[in-house]
């Protein structure tokens, strides 16, 4: 369907262009927040321009499909941090995920990079240590390797296995909890997954379940979403506040308290399916 092609290809380009100024920008001195909301305001700003026409009188929905994240060192994705909340600025050697998605009439474009930040976007980072250049590396060749084993009638342990190998060759570890999904028409983790690794029997017992497996299919959208680290790849909580969610579609809540009904109607009628920040309910 070319249509659904062009409306994956321009949120495609609002991610694009998101995230090339948010690396421009994540430069020693800046504070998470504002960079989170720069995001979000460029994503806003260009899907704004776009499909204004009301189709069969309802609105073109469009806008962000995954809050703008941006974590820090240890901290592995969905940092988002809340307006009232401390906010560090970054430093000089600081490594910086960020993530995003944007959403054209439901059809979602995701993006994810990494960064060791510069005293200015002109200037290089000095004194990149071995192993971070090694790991990083790493990911981005297994990214590439993983997206061209994404084919009608592989599967997703075919996918695994490739990106075992890479790790392997370069010394890391692929991060466990990490999944690629299937996405679809306004679901971000569709049913088929694809593992970085395949869960050892102590992962098993430690409470990591094994993905299905699965054959892709033709004309099926993957999000393809490689974290690997020198570190040992298990996660640990944080002291960090969670601030990014997703409804459960499949549950029912019986609420009391009259606040917690007004959260979850805003919820209901703003992110029934896609993931937002506490930032949004404010």
């Amino acid at each position: 369907n070319s249509d659904v092609c062009t409306k994956y290809q321009e949120a495609s380009k609002i991610i694009n262009l998101t995230l090339t100024g948010l690396v421009s920008q994540s430069v020693a001195g800046a504070k998470i927040i504002d960079l989170c909301q720069f995001g979000t305001t460029v994503i806003d700003s260009q899907v704004g321009k776009l499909y204004n026409k009301k189709v069969n009188g309802v609105a073109v929905e469009k806008g962000v499909a995954f809050p703008v994240c941006i974590s820090v060192n240890e901290v592995i994705c969905n940092h988002s941090p809340l307006p009232t909340e401390e906010n560090a600025e970054l430093k000089v050697g600081d490594i910086v995920k960020i993530d995003l998605g944007c959403h054209v009439d439901g059809y979602i474009a995701v993006a994810a990079h990494t960064l060791v930040v510069a005293e200015t976007a002109e200037s290089v980072p000095a004194d990149v240590p071995d192993d971070l250049g090694n790991v990083a590396v790493a990911a981005y060749n297994a990214m590439l390797i993983a997206a061209d084993a994404i084919r009608a009638g592989a599967t997703n342990t075919d996918v695994t296995k490739v990106v075992e190998r890479v790790a392997s060759n370069y010394g890391v570890n692929t991060i466990a909890t990490v999944r690629m999904h299937q996405m679809k028409r306004f679901v971000m983790d569709g049913v088929k997954e694809v593992a970085l690794k395949e869960p050892t029997p102590e992962d098993i017992d430690e409470g990591e379940e094994p993905v299905p497996e699965c054959t892709f299919e033709q004309a099926e959208v993957y999000a393809i979403d490689v974290a690997m680290t020198t570190g040992d790849g298990k996660v640990r909580p944080a002291d960090l506040r969670t601030t990014v969610f997703k409804r459960n579609v499949e549950a029912n809540y019986r609420l009391k308290m009259k606040a917690s009904r007004y959260v979850l109607t805003e919820v209901d009628k703003k992110y029934p399916t896609l993931p937002f920040t506490l930032v949004t309910l404010t």
